[in-house]
């Protein structure tokens, strides 16, 4: 195939993944799933419910996640709940649209890969999927209400009395942070790949250990809210641990890659 061919090809198949967004997008802002009775069996349905969609089921499942007690979300202008929404729904239809992205992406440059190739990615998409949801789920359910508990309860000990909670700067926070600690938990498998690929050895981590300890904390300051320290802590605990399983898996990368050690032959080298 020529470029022009091959452009062509992508966008046919960036057309395709364009598609299945606005249609995923458009179902998470405007519906609803209902279930109706037919014959006794549940048949799920979309219905168009502006009010109580998709996405704002899911945010508020979150807010009831996040906020503490004695707590009141707020709305400052008309347009905070109708972005609230719109932010929602655009990221819900970015998770749901990666199936389809990365189905098409692979069967774009499968033609150019060999089989090894394809292990190769194989070996690398599937533990990177699986850590970033493992990360965001991290976030979501272990570092988030803790932290803001914990911010809260400081006003509390100033003696404010009404705490409030503003929904769209929450979605803002609660996406960055969620996607933060989703990219962070990739760590592992970037150590793992440049390793694999010869770039980076196990012993240059080792050597630079204190580097990467510092780098961690500076990112978990970073990203956290509050200038305690504990949220801090909270996030480059995990990330530590992290990068010990990362030097573990560029050690087994880099051995495997180096192969067996060859043994000498009795009675000298060959003639």
């Amino acid at each position: 195939m020529g470029i022009l061919q091959h452009l062509e090809e992508l966008r046919k198949r960036f057309q395709s993944v364009f598609l299945v967004f606005i249609i995923v997008f458009v179902m998470t802002l405007a519906f609803d799933i209902r279930v109706a009775d037919v014959g006794g069996v549940p048949v799920p349905y979309p219905f168009p419910d502006m009010y109580n969609s998709i996405a704002s089921k899911v945010f508020r499942v979150a807010l009831e996640h996040v906020q503490p007690l004695n707590v009141t979300a707020v709305v400052f202008n008309p347009f905070d709940a109708a972005l609230v929404q719109i932010k929602v729904a655009f990221m819900l239809a970015i998770a749901l649209t990666v199936p389809t992205a990365a189905y098409q992406f692979g069967m774009f440059v499968r033609p150019a890969l060999r089989p090894r190739e394809r292990k190769i990615i194989l070996r690398i998409v599937a533990p990177s999927v699986t850590l970033f949801i493992l990360g965001m789920l991290v976030a979501y359910y272990v570092i988030l209400p803790p932290t803001f508990e914990f911010l809260y309860s400081l006003a509390d000990a100033l003696g404010v009395q009404q705490k409030f909670l503003a929904i769209d700067q929450l979605v803002d926070f609660l996406l960055i942070f969620t996607i933060a600690f989703g990219l962070a938990f990739q760590l592992p498998v970037v150590m793992w790949a440049l390793a694999a690929a010869g770039m980076v050895s196990p012993d240059f981590w080792q050597r630079h250990w204190r580097i990467a300890v510092l780098a961690i904390f500076v990112f978990g300051a970073f990203i956290t809210p509050d200038g305690t320290g504990v949220t801090m802590m909270m996030v480059a605990l995990p990330m530590l641990g992290l990068f010990v399983i990362g030097l573990a898996a560029a050690r087994a990368a880099w051995r495997r890659r180096e192969g067996p050690e060859e043994k000498p032959l009795e009675g000298g080298p060959p003639t």
